[in-house]
């Protein structure tokens, strides 16, 4: 069957979109994919979305294991909104406004979804892009198997897929892409809402989609002279190009820098990671490519209905910085320790920098602009490859990590997970935001001060240091219930189909190789269902063998493309594979349920894939708790909101000029009220 869809997006009080889809080819078969520019799901927004929605429409439409909501993660968004505490400390516990947004902005997207499906299609294309990040924790990576490492060119997963829809009459109305790169370009002493390198590559997108439009119709209209006079002209750009800029600057970024920035490093001679993003694009199955999509392009221009929505989601970003110039200590220009991350023994001087350092705005657009570049071209070969056919499916399970039986496999060790807890290295912090005190990455044991503190105020038990180790337990945060549960024991799993492709919805950040794991089990399980004629995967392997789905040398699992969705339903930190685990960077201390985490999560959703692949369907034995009305909040109110006399709130003190030329910035200053 062909594949319907819609979705739209809402700009949110934080610039942030949200991103809804429905299908409904079959009116009771349909799901959402939520992409928001925020820094992950949140268990408690998720549970509110689903019970409204119930609500609203039922039980039969919406449920647990249907809608996916997912974080871009941006540190840049509003925080408090999650219903763990550690998770909310930053932000003095919970933010009852900022929850009540993210509920309110995602439901709004859906009931316009929901209220406006009508018929569209989806086509599938894939690429590599190169240049718009680095692994932050080589020296984990490197721990891994060296025959698993071979299989890939680099130690960042460098694939972008995209999803192209588009309407009855072939014109674009969105595109969903995913794309795994920490949103961190900003640094830490920024103080404005923004969504970072994604949102970026996200407004560039929309501009690119709303000048090709432009010109494209007035090309339909003109008089052939006149269109071949016009040639590319900046028909409609003028419009386009300030409405990116007036957005960019609400979210604090350069989009001006980019083109600047990019023509000085390229006369500069510097590799290919400095100088820009190097992409290519996979060819599909009618084996079209670049030089195809410029011919198709000469004879049939794109074309793009009002509205066009452009969704940069996030996928496996572990281990995976924006900040391509490399780690360097503050104090001496020089890179610092590669296994510790540290300059003289301080993690506090270590830094990443960004392409356009020490231009972090420019550097999150540069990284956005590359994402951009990629989509840009993923999209336009997309739109030649035949719309993806095939079933529309969903299996959700959710998850007692704290204690869940992994039996060996081909992917697998035996084992069993723990309670969470968070390691000595997770105060380490990272080279994209480092943490303070004597805290070192890399570090098996911690500091001797620490472990005696540790032991005198909330020792971990004996049973609890054996199942995490190596981790020395910073804070055991599995056994703290005061005032409420600091981190989840529950998690949830979501596997998305859309024909061949498949969305791993997790509920973490997952390093590359562990992505990469997952990708490649999922892909090898449904493909080996496709040769044996499983229910209602056979028709999969015709027609589709467009590269290797696992994203790897390797060819396994050729047809289904997976993708990972990453920080989605749920919030629970990091994810490693057990050797990276070993090494105890800041991402392993971090991974909460032990060595086993990863194994335990590829051994559920190859559960989920099974059940999805014999058409059975999945029941959870656990559910999350509700813990919003234990939320504790210590974040002042607003005592007093002041004008000075003869003012008033939204009062204009700065008016814009009377004209600006294209491509300048719009600017006024007005009185507002506090949290405006």
């Amino acid at each position: 069957m062909l594949l319907q869809l819609v979705f739209l997006t809402l700009p949110r009080a934080s610039q942030g979109y949200y991103l809804a889809g429905v299908e409904s080819a079959d009116p009771s078969r349909r799901l959402v994919y939520v992409s928001m520019d925020a820094c992950m799901a949140s268990q408690l927004v998720t549970m509110r979305v689903v019970e409204r929605l119930q609500e609203e429409y039922g039980n039969s439409l919406y449920g647990n294991d249907n809608v996916a909501i997912s974080g871009t993660h941006t540190h840049a968004s509003p925080a408090g909104f999650l219903q763990y505490l550690l998770y909310d400390i930053t932000s003095l516990g919970f933010v009852r406004a900022t929850f009540d947004a993210m509920v309110e902005g995602v439901l709004a997207a859906v009931r316009q979804a929901h209220s406006s499906l009508r018929p569209a299609s989806l086509s599938l294309a894939t690429g590599e892009l190169r240049g718009a990040s680095i692994n932050r924790s080589p020296t984990a990576y490197l721990a891994n198997p060296q025959e698993e490492r071979d299989l890939y060119e680099a130690d960042v997963d460098t694939r972008m897929a995209l999803l192209r829809v588009a309407g009855a009459g072939g014109a674009g109305r969105g595109a969903l892409s995913w794309f795994g790169v920490h949103c961190t370009s900003l640094n830490n002493t920024n103080r404005l809402v923004s969504a970072d390198n994604k949102g970026a590559a996200q407004l560039l997108l929309e501009r690119w989609a709303a000048g090709a439009e432009a010109r494209a119709a007035a090309a339909a209209t003109a008089p052939p002279q006149s269109a071949e006079a016009g040639g590319e002209g900046e028909v409609g750009e003028p419009s386009a190009a300030a409405a990116a800029a007036a957005a960019a600057g609400a979210l604090g970024l350069r989009l001006d820098a980019i083109g600047e920035f990019e023509a000085r490093v390229d006369g500069a001679g510097r590799d290919e990671t400095d100088r820009g993003g190097a992409f290519s694009a996979d060819g599909g199955a009618g084996g079209t490519g670049d030089v195809a999509s410029q011919a198709m392009r000469e004879v049939r221009p794109l074309r793009f209905e009002p509205g066009f929505v452009a969704a940069v989601a996030q996928g496996a970003s572990g281990d995976v910085s924006p900040n391509t110039g490399g780690a360097f200590c503050l104090d001496t220009g020089l890179p610092c320790d590669a296994a510790t991350s540290t300059c003289n023994g301080r993690n506090e001087l270590c830094h990443g920098r960004g392409p356009a350092w020490p231009d972090d705005r420019a550097s999150a657009a540069i990284i956005g602009a590359r994402q951009f570049q990629a989509a840009r071209r993923l999209y336009e070969t997309a739109w030649q490859q035949p719309p993806l056919v095939g079933p529309l499916d969903f299996r959700s399970a959710f998850l007692d990590m704290s204690n869940l039986t992994v039996a060996a496999s081909r992917w697998t060790r035996n084992g069993t997970t723990c309670p969470p807890a968070m390691g000595m290295s997770f105060a380490a912090g990272t080279t994209d935001g480092p943490g303070a005190f004597d805290f070192t990455q890399g570090d098996t044991h911690g500091p001797p001060l620490w472990r005696l503190v540790m032991s005198l105020v909330l020792p971990p038990s004996p049973e609890q240091q054996r199942c995490q180790a190596p981790k020395p337990i910073l804070l055991d945060t599995g056994q703290i219930t005061v005032p409420y549960l600091w981190q989840p024991r529950v998690t949830q799993i979501t596997l998305l189909r859309l024909g061949r492709l498949l969305i791993a919805c997790v509920p973490g950040e997952f390093s590359t190789m562990a992505g990469r794991r997952l990708k490649r089990a999922l892909a090898e399980r449904f493909a080996a269902a496709a040769a044996a004629g499983g229910h209602g995967v056979a028709d999969q392997a015709e027609g589709s063998a467009g590269g290797a789905g696992a994203g790897g040398g390797s060819g396994a699992g050729a047809g289904f493309e997976v993708v990972i969705s990453g920080l989605t339903g749920t919030y629970s930190s990091y994810v490693t594979t057990w050797e990276e685990y070993q090494v105890q960077r800041y991402e392993g201390a971090s991974t909460l349920y032990g060595p086993h985490t990863l194994d335990a999560y590829l051994q559920e959703f190859l559960r989920l894939a099974d059940a999805m692949i014999e058409g059975r369907p999945v029941a959870s034995g656990v559910r999350p708790p509700d813990l919003q009305a234990k939320q504790v909040s210590l974040l002042a109110p607003v005592v007093l909101d002041w004008v000075p006399p003869g003012a008033r709130f939204g009062g204009v003190t700065q008016q814009p000029q009377p004209s600006y030329l294209p491509g300048q910035t719009a600017s006024a200053v007005f009185r507002r009220v506090h949290g405006m």
